[in-house]
């Protein structure tokens, strides 16, 4: 069955790239100055102060560089962003990614499957709970990031903005922790993708997805698809299997 519009899966791998051009080069950035209070003052809230990022997580060489690299990923992120939401929201796929009602209960749920605690796996539709959570928060959290990029990228020219933030010290400090989100979210999509679902990567490239392959239908919990097939008592009476 066909799973993903085209434009969903363009504007996906469109995110991909700009979001690992947007961190390499933001952590390029920070490295410039890597800590978050003025010379000679003091930050509550980070404990790495003047650690550097390691040079092989960053992107663009030297600092001008890696600013030319970050503002030009940053209008691809926005255009994109806005081409993406414009297209679920009219074409009604909003209603599969927003919070509904009893998902601390599924979510609950989702979690007793994965612990082992309940043996079927929880019915939940195209996107189980913690999928959808995932999903919602992307946008969210990219829209913040952007927020405060321009709050620190113009503090002057926008500085009511930088003010509500709590100043360019703490504007800065919200950016950083919005990146460090985004990459939390995204590795842990990718990892689910891997470890339960792998077979709706190609859904992504192609569009298409089998229903037979789903989560619920194998009853898979993370890695179990790399698994052999185990047996039950009656099964090795019969010379059957039990996947």
């Amino acid at each position: 069955m066909k799973r993903h519009h085209w434009v969903v899966r363009v504007t996906h791998w469109v995110n991909v790239v700009a979001l690992i051009v947007m961190v390499g080069s933001g952590l390029r950035i920070f490295n410039a100055y890597p800590a978050f209070a003025r010379r000679g003052d003091t930050f509550c809230c980070y404990p790495f102060a003047n650690k550097a990022i390691p040079s092989w997580l960053t992107f663009g060489g030297w600092l001008a560089g890696a600013r030319n690299w970050h503002f030009a990923a940053m209008w691809v992120l926005v255009l994109n962003g806005l081409v993406y939401l414009g297209f679920i929201y009219l074409h009604g796929e909003w209603r599969d990614l927003v919070p509904r009602r009893g998902d601390l209960r599924d979510g609950w749920e989702m979690f007793k499957f994965y612990a082992f605690a309940r043996r079927d796996h929880p019915r939940q539709g195209k996107h189980n709970v913690l999928q959808r959570a995932t999903y919602f928060a992307l946008p969210v959290v990219g829209v913040a990031s952007v927020i405060t990029g321009l709050a620190i990228w113009k503090p002057v020219q926008l500085g009511l903005l930088t003010d509500l933030l709590g100043g360019y010290v703490w504007a800065r400090y919200w950016h950083f922790l919005s990146m460090v989100l985004l990459v939390v979210l995204a590795v842990t999509h990718v990892f689910m993708i891997f470890a339960v679902d792998p077979y709706s990567l190609t859904s992504m490239i192609t569009g298409n997805y089998d229903e037979r392959l789903s989560p619920e239908e194998r009853n898979a919990r993370p890695f179990y698809h790399l698994l052999p097939p185990r047996r039950t008592t009656n099964a090795k009476a019969s010379g059957e299997t039990q996947p």
